[in-house]
């Protein structure tokens, strides 16, 4: 990769990561702290504010391990890196800052080649901004797993489209799913790329395949000697978080009527100005209907311009969380999960490049809205 190349990215990543680091600085410093229900570990030092919510847990794994049922539902890869940065002197939440931040330029780089592969230059550039923008991309610097399997699973798609090499591709699907068990759909895309290219790919590159599934399968034997139950994952997501397997078309519909939830806080005062969670919780009802007719639109899109490869990936990704219901929170987190759905960027970058004002208003309005939610999530108020 030649170095203007890496400049441009460089030049993104550098900009959007300062752009969310100072608003969330700023928030902690001058936005009142929300009323948080339910019981979270002790401030964690500096930077504490980037581990909020999951980041909690996150922070809680890589410190003391899998000591209970909820903690089971978060992937262990991405406490694991934490957990390294803690051995090399590094504060927990500093850890987990710093590995976010370095997995976010990996994922911004693979979906820059990948869109400079499907696409051109222009829609390259475009995508990695509307991406690094994204009003949820906050979580790219924060205590999450979401750079870190955004990296992974963009870097699968790199190696099998780009680099045409499906073993490494293989190898990025096995840790994508140690970090998040949506990883595991890598396999249908690197499936259908090996049948596609079998004869000038070879039957040696069909391994490659099988990794993201060994990837969960390794989460399972260890959940398996360890606590005798395979699955304990799934069991977390119903008994630790209430979330229960339900009809998609009914979890839509159960958005759908929540979707006005919300309106009665628009205006950020009614959110930021007092420390009740209740607001950030109704105003998440209707940004996830929001963000849920995004994805659709941009996987239309998907379907016509982008590989089928790619489309395999996106539309379980970005529709499979209408497969789980939590009561009177339908698609809680959505806004979060559209962010590591990365084809959907790709796509969009192809669109608004063809012109510059339009990919300038979009990114404004982007960026807006982030800093608003940045607002709400250093200061423990509920985004995503």
């Amino acid at each position: 990769m030649n170095r203007p190349v890496w400049i441009r990215v460089g030049a993104v990543w550098a900009a959007s990561r300062a752009f969310f680091f100072v608003v969330g600085a700023l928030g902690h410093a001058l936005v009142p702290q929300g009323d948080v229900v339910g019981a979270y570990p002790e401030p964690i030092g500096s930077l504490g504010y980037w581990a909020h919510w999951d980041g909690r847990w996150f922070a809680h794994i890589a410190q003391h391990g899998y000591d209970s049922v909820p903690a089971t539902a978060f992937f262990p890869l991405f406490p694991l890196l934490v957990r390294l940065g803690m051995e090399g002197g590094l504060g927990i939440a500093v850890a987990g800052v710093v590995v976010s931040t370095i997995a976010s330029f990996a994922a911004l780089w693979f979906v820059h080649e990948l869109a400079r592969e499907w696409c051109d230059e222009r829609a390259a550039l475009a995508a990695i901004l509307t991406l690094a923008f994204f009003p949820t991309a906050f979580f790219l610097n924060a205590v999450y797993s979401d750079p870190l399997f955004l990296a992974l699973t963009a870097g699968a798609f790199w190696a099998a489209y780009v680099r045409r090499d499906l073993l490494v591709a293989g190898l990025f699907g096995y840790f994508a799913a140690a970090t998040r068990n949506m990883g595991v759909l890598l396999a249908l895309p690197l499936a259908w790329e090996w049948l596609r290219a079998r004869r000038e790919l070879g039957w040696a590159e069909l391994v490659g395949v099988a990794g993201p599934v060994a990837g969960l399968a390794t989460y399972v034997v260890f959940l398996w000697r360890g606590t005798g139950e395979p699955l304990l994952f799934s069991l977390a997501y119903r008994q630790g978080w209430g979330r229960e397997a339900s009809n998609p078309l009914a979890v839509a519909w159960h958005s759908l009527e929540h979707a006005d939830d919300g309106f009665g806080v628009l205006w950020p005062r009614r959110v930021l100005g007092t420390p009740s969670v209740n607001p950030p919780f109704a105003l998440s009802n209707t940004l996830n209907v929001v963000f849920l007719l995004f994805a659709v639109a941009t996987l239309v899109l998907t379907a016509r311009r982008l590989p089928f490869g790619a489309l395999l990936y996106a539309a379980p990704a970005a529709l499979g969380p209408l497969l789980m219901d939590l009561s009177g929170l339908p698609l809680i987190s959505y806004p979060r999960y559209v962010l590591v759905v990365f084809p959907l960027f790709v796509v969009l970058g192809a669109v608004l490049a063809r012109s510059r004002v339009v990919l300038a208003a979009w990114l404004l309005g982007s960026a807006a809205l982030g800093a608003y939610l940045t607002l709400l999530f250093v200061s423990w108020r509920w985004v995503a």
